[in-house]
């Protein structure tokens, strides 16, 4: 099932997490300027949370398109090792 992204921006930004949390895969996280970006997989779509450190507070999630540059930024973090277990 895709995610209907029109359903997922109807919602406020603590539904829209609540969503992630339950449904969503954690992949990876990565720190920017005063953000961690915790990437998600939900529903074969790509979701950047982020979390201002400074203010301890949600601020943004945002779906990433599969061709977006951004998803290089992740990859360094991303664990293979249940790839390599025989």
């Amino acid at each position: 099932m895709a995610l209907d992204v029109n359903i997922f921006y109807s919602h406020n930004l603590d539904e829209r997490f609540k969503i992630i949390s339950e449904k969503g895969e954690f992949l990876s996280r990565i720190k920017y300027y005063g953000f961690y970006i915790n990437l998600y997989a939900l529903d074969h779509t790509f979701v950047e949370v982020y979390y201002n450190w400074y203010s301890n507070k949600l601020e943004e999630i945002e779906l990433l398109e599969p061709t977006d540059e951004r998803l290089h930024l992740f990859a360094a973090f991303v664990d293979l090792s249940d790839i390599h277990k025989k």
